[in-house]
């Protein structure tokens, strides 16, 4: 069941999403209550499992990685009674898998997955997530840049970094 939030709850958490290591007396002093009450407001929303976990935003753009990310659009056949749950789940249970959206439009599920070569993505699709009981289709777009994530931009350096693109 879905919980109305207060004002303060709000404030806090929209502060945090924001910037997650920001002080706690600042945070009380942009909500506007005491920092011992920001401290208990902050722990509550943990403890309830609303805040699930603070991370950072990498620019992978300014570093060499080895990682590949691909973006997979997933056409499923729901089941009676489970709706998309219960491929959503089977789907999200892969340590590959890194987000995965139930979207409306000409496909079901938005997939994101991380792998450390385009073969290996490849194979991940063909071997675990095409043959996963009601995946019918899948759409495999290779990512090749960021601009934005998690609603920062990334910034650019001018120059495009393209991965090979032979498997």
């Amino acid at each position: 069941m879905l919980k109305p939030l207060s004002t303060e709850e709000l404030k806090l958490l929209t502060a945090l999403e924001e910037n997650s290591t920001v002080p706690l007396v600042e945070l009380a002093a942009r909500i506007g209550i005491t920092e011992v009450a920001a401290g208990e407001l902050k722990e509550k929303l943990e403890a309830e499992g609303i805040i699930l976990k603070y991370r950072a935003i990498v620019n992978w753009e300014k570093i060499e990685s080895p990682e590949v990310y691909a973006v997979i659009q997933v056409t499923v056949t729901p089941k009676m009674g489970q709706g998309y749950d219960e491929v959503a789940e089977r789907v999200s249970a892969f340590p590959e898998v890194k987000t995965c959206l139930l979207v409306s439009g000409s496909f079901d599920l938005l997939v994101e997955v991380q792998g450390p070569s385009l073969k290996e993505v490849a194979f991940f699709v063909a071997d675990k997530l095409a043959t996963i009981e009601g995946v019918e289709h899948t759409r495999t777009n290779f990512l090749l840049k960021r601009y934005k994530q998690g609603g920062d931009l990334l910034g650019s350096s001018g120059k495009t970094h393209r991965l090979p693109m032979f498997i």
